[in-house]
Formats: structure tokens, sequence, C-alpha cells
């Protein structure tokens, strides 16, 4: 009982930090709005919940680097990025398959093992043209990466 009231405290605290985390995100998108007359989406906000995160106005065709920890921001146009792409680490290993192979004649089997290739750590990766910063790293699972570049698509392309 005493594992399960931890883990609930934790999970609580985690929920809750991430709830004010996201609600000064977007009110910091709000202010940047407000101040600067544009129309920032604060309803998708490449980085977050990192500390640091992307905004695009696809009206104005401009983005902002935000950051939350000082509410800083440097708004650029999206001639700035000058492209990006998903990355991601293979690693490989042997794993048991699930067949087995006869040894010889007696019957005898063994299982059998194959080397698998499995892809993780993915990211999203940002060529800028800024020459103290020129590649911005975004970590994330590998369905939001994916999306991430069909949206960056369709803001930059579409």
């Amino acid at each position: 009982m005493l594992y399960l009231l931890i883990s609930l405290a934790i999970f609580m605290l985690s929920f809750r930090f991430l709830a004010r985390l996201q609600a000064r995100c977007q009110a910091l998108v709000a202010k940047l709005n407000a101040q600067q007359g544009l129309s920032f989406d604060a309803g998708h906000l490449l980085g977050y919940p990192a500390p640091a995160f992307l905004v695009f106005d696809r009206q104005h065709r401009k983005l902002a680097v935000c950051s939350i920890v000082d509410e800083a921001w440097r708004i650029h146009d999206f001639s700035w990025l000058l492209g990006w792409r998903m990355t991601w680490r293979e690693v490989e290993s042997m794993e048991m398959n699930g067949g087995s192979r006869q040894v010889n004649a007696s019957g005898m089997s063994v299982p059998t093992f194959e080397r698998t290739v499995r892809a993780k750590d993915f990211a999203i990766e940002l060529q800028t043209a800024d020459p103290q910063r020129p590649l911005l790293s975004f970590p994330m699972s590998r369905r939001a990466a994916e999306t991430w570049c069909a949206r960056l698509n369709t803001l930059f392309n579409g």
C-alpha cells in the first residue's frame, strides 16, 4: 500500500509539473502574440516539454525560438530554417527466434538466434542560418518525429 501511495504521489507531482509547464509555454506564446501582433500557434510547440521550443506563425511566415526558463524569445523569418531531418540510432542485438533447428539425426534441437536491428533515440534535427548554433536537435518518439517532419513540410512547402 505504501508503494502505491508513493507511486501515486510521484505521478501527481509529475502531472502537475507538466500542466504548469504547458500553461507557462502557452502564456509565453500569448504574450509574444500580443506584443508582436503575430499569430503563433500555441497548440504546436516543437520541443515541448523541453525548456526551449519553437513555435510557428504560418500566416506571417515567422518562427520564434522561445525559452521558458527566462521567458526570452527570438523571432525569425522562415528563411532562417534551412532544413530539417529525422535522425535515429540503430542498435544491433542477437535475439532468440521462436523456432528451433535440429542438431543431428538423434532429434535434438536447439533454439535459433538471429541478428536484429532496431532504431531508437529519434530526434528532429533542424539546420539553421545561425552560425553560433547551426543545428538544433529535439529528441522525441518515432511517431512524434514523423508527425513533426510532415508538419514542417506542410508549414514550409504547403
